[in-house]
């Protein structure tokens, strides 16, 4: 038997961790095989030695320092042996898992993570850090678990170690409220109306709902609490149906629910127009706005249409505007206020009717007319129509009243003055507006005057006496047939004028028809202060007048008449009261001459005292004298100037031709009128300018040494008349109202645009002054035509000329 020698493991050191199973170690030897085994010290609990073999095995239990064993192997002849250093450690934890590394939780409701799996050593202690959230625990096996108290999302580390060694992992823990589950808010529709109260709390299942909203935003006045999502409040403004999106929400979700609302108007009620009627005349405006109460009015209607001229404001209800249209009757109007709450409506009564009658008018308040000639007395209205037009007392006969209000026609008679009120009606009312009007027929005048007179012989040489007035007309003719004793109507007066003074009183027929003309039947007659008239009031108190003597014409208000001098003292106060009287409707007789007067003095149209009112009575006094056989008889038409003015237009431009006998009185009348007659004597003037200017100017053909031409006087008297016409506007009219004669260019011709122009003045006195003033009947001072022999061409020059006063 051989002993054991060079035992050996195989391994001389050994590191186990606890509980680690180590590989069972099996030892070897040279020789016979032991029967005894030795191991000192013993190995760590858990790591068996089997003394029959020798063999290590097991699983350390507890942990240990590096020790080294001894172990001895004996047999009977001899024993070997060995060491084997042990150290057993603890084996740290290597991973740990969760399965899920995000842990969801609901608020309040149980939440649990399993058990982690660990790799490596168990782990004597574990944490977590930060600490779990409230209400949820880390267990000792590494589970989790518990109900959270609060909402979170937070991150953890837990940690598990050992005497070995430690290891982690991170999970999530996100907390979260339950979602909500059911959303509700009773039927889901509502039907408002502005101003009511509003309360609807919704009902919900899950978890708490932590905010509210809404799309689109809720009506005015309506709100979404974010409480408890009640709908509160009051709407205030009108919306159709619209649904509204109510959105539930917390942090484990949301759920919405549609809500249907419409918000309709309070009804409209008491609606009232304030007036609600209105009498209304052409012309008047208007604007009235209803008052309500209750909801306001989306919409406005009225029926039937309002009349024209008046409009309806479709958003207010307002009528406005201005009555052009009668509508005599009243007529009602509904007129209806409308929104969703329902509609109101009210009626609204008009009647238009004209304006009274206003701003009627006519040119003038007096109108004197002729007999036989046509008439147009226009009215003018500036106000409202007129449906009808009455006057009283009646128009004289062929005068009119038309459907405007104007009065025409042709008035066969004469009338004299009368007052007229004329009536214009409408549905408005009536308005009288009073004119006067008088017809003349100075025919008639004449034939008052002198049908069935004998001619007179008065003594005394006269002046002709002019009637230049358009109611001025002759009466007697000197045996020349020249017009000493003429009438006229001046104003609503009436005026005869005698060619010398003392004619003013013979006891002849025609004198006292003169006065009855003049005065009127039974009159007042005023005899003048000075005149030398006083010797004729028995005369006139014996055909029943009231004579009053010394009578100045600062005091005429006790007489209809007065019987003058032309040739008189009056001033421009006297002649001015004298005027007025005759324009108001007095009479007067005047009596004078001035061909004596015109020796010493100038200018008798003007300067003459008679002819100082002549303008307005339209007689003059002129300088030509006359005779004193007076001829009584009912004169030619052509005998008054208007007249033969009138004859010689219709002659030349109507060609309606005058008879030779005709033409020759036109002649005589107008001729003895053109040579004293000033031109600023326009209504004498006006018509004879229009004549001429209608005929045209007279071109008289030159004469040359074979033949003898010009214009032969006598042979056309209209053809007079006219040249007579032309030589009285030549020689009195300015310059620049002279037209360009035709003749201008057969003599000189053309003026070249480049001939010199010379300029001289020549100063020439032409009123004999050498005569004495007593020359008698020649017309000493009077006037004399001279030509210079200068020719300027019309519109191209004037010449003046002057020299010394001795030439």
């Amino acid at each position: 038997m051989e002993r054991p020698e060079q035992l050996s493991y195989g391994i001389s050191s050994i590191s186990l961790n606890v509980g680690e199973e180590m590989q069972a170690l099996t030892p070897s030897f040279v020789g016979d095989g032991p029967d005894t085994w030795v191991i000192n010290p013993p190995f760590p609990q858990g790591i068996s030695f089997d003394r029959e073999s020798g063999v290590i095995s097991g699983s350390p239990s507890e942990a240990t320092i590096e020790i080294r064993h001894t172990i001895v192997a004996s047999n009977a002849v001899g024993s070997t042996s060995t060491w084997i250093d042990l150290e057993v450690t603890i084996e740290g934890p290597k991973s740990i898992t969760y399965a899920e590394s995000i842990l969801d939780c609901e608020l309040g409701h149980q939440c649990q993570l399993a058990a982690p799996s660990i790799s490596g050593g168990e782990p004597d202690y574990w944490s977590v850090d930060p600490r779990l959230p409230d209400g949820i625990s880390l267990l000792a096996d590494g589970s989790i678990d518990g109900s959270p108290t609060q909402l979170g999302d937070s991150n953890h580390t837990i940690t598990i170690s050992n005497e070995g060694g430690s290891v982690e992992t991170a999970i999530r823990i996100i907390v979260l409220h339950e979602a909500p589950m059911g959303l509700g808010y009773g039927g889901n529709r509502f039907i408002l109306s502005i101003g009511d109260d509003v309360q609807v709390v919704p009902i919900t299942t899950g978890g708490r709902i932590v905010s509210w909203s809404v799309e689109p935003p809720l009506p005015d006045g309506l709100q979404l609490l974010q409480a408890d999502g009640s709908i509160r409040g009051s709407p205030t403004t009108v919306q159709s149906l619209t649904p509204h999106r109510v959105t539930a929400t917390n942090t484990g979700g949301s759920i919405s629910v549609d809500v249907l609302i419409s918000v309709v108007d309070i009804p409209v009620s008491n609606l009232i127009y304030t007036p609600d009627e209105y009498d209304l005349t052409i012309g008047d405006e208007i604007t009235v706005t209803p008052t309500h109460s209750g909801g306001i009015p989306d919409s406005w209607q009225v029926e039937p249409e309002l009349p024209p001229g008046f409009t309806f404001d479709s958003t207010n209800g307002t009528i406005s505007g201005t009555a052009t249209d009668l509508q005599v009757d009243w007529s009602s109007f509904t007129i209806w206020a409308n929104n969703t709450g329902g509609s109101a409506s009210t009626s609204f009564r008009i009647r238009i009717t004209s304006l009274a009658p206003d701003l009627i008018s006519w040119a003038q308040t007096e109108y004197a007319l002729a007999s036989n000639e046509s008439a147009f007395i226009a009215v003018t209205n500036n106000g409202p129509a007129i449906d009808s037009w009455e006057i009283e007392p009646a128009l004289p006969d062929g005068l009119v009243i038309i459907a405007n209000g104007s009065i025409e026609g042709t008035p066969t008679h004469n009338i004299d003055w009368t007052e007229f009120t004329i009536w214009a009606n409408n549905t408005g009312g009536s308005v009288g507006l009073n004119i006067w009007i008088v017809v003349h027929d100075l025919r008639a005048d004449q034939s008052e005057l002198l049908s069935g007179l004998d001619d007179a012989d008065w003594g005394g040489w006269s002046s002709l006496i002019l009637p230049i007035g358009k109611w001025s007309f002759p009466l007697g003719r000197d045996t020349t047939d020249s017009t000493v004793v003429a009438a006229s109507h001046v104003g609503r007066g009436k005026m005869i004028g005698l060619g010398h003074e003392s004619w003013v009183t013979q006891n002849h027929e025609f004198n006292f028809r003169a006065v009855e003309w003049v005065c009127g039947e039974a009159a007042n007659v005023g005899l003048a202060y000075g005149a030398g008239f006083d010797h004729w009031e028995d005369e006139l108190q014996a055909e029943g007048h009231s004579v009053h003597l010394s009578v100045t014409p600062d005091d005429l208000s006790q007489v209809d008449c007065l019987l003058d001098e032309f040739w008189n003292g009056h001033d421009d106060d006297d002649n001015l009261a004298i005027e007025q009287f005759l324009l108001g409707g007095g009479g007067v007789i005047m009596g004078g001459h001035a061909w004596y007067w015109s020796y010493s003095n100038s200018d008798v149209p003007h300067n003459y005292p008679g002819n100082k009112i002549s303008k307005i009575t339209g007689l003059m006094v002129s300088s030509d004298w006359g005779y004193n056989d007076i001829d009584f008889e009912i004169p030619d038409l052509m005998y008054t100037p208007h007249n033969a003015i009138r004859g010689i237009f219709a002659d030349r431009v109507d060609g309606i031709e005058l008879t030779e006998e005709e033409a020759a009185i036109a002649y005589s009348s107008i001729s003895d009128c053109t040579v004293i007659v000033p031109l600023d004597f326009l209504e004498f003037w006006t018509p004879l300018r229009k004549l001429v200017n209608s005929t045209g100017w007279t071109v008289i053909p030159y004469s040359t040494l074979w033949s003898s031409t010009g214009h032969e006087l006598g042979a056309d008297p209209v053809a007079d008349v006219i040249l007579r016409l032309e030589e009285a506007l030549t020689q009195n009219l300015p310059a620049d109202e002279l037209p360009v004669h035709p003749s201008h260019t057969e003599f000189p011709g053309e003026v070249p645009s480049n001939a010199t122009r010379i300029s001289r003045t020549v100063s020439i006195n032409g009123t004999q002054p050498g005569l004495p003033s007593n020359f008698g009947y020649s017309g000493a001072r009077s006037s004399l035509r001279m030509s210079t022999g200068l020719y300027a061409p019309p519109w191209r020059g004037h010449h003046s000329v002057s020299e010394p006063r001795c030439v």
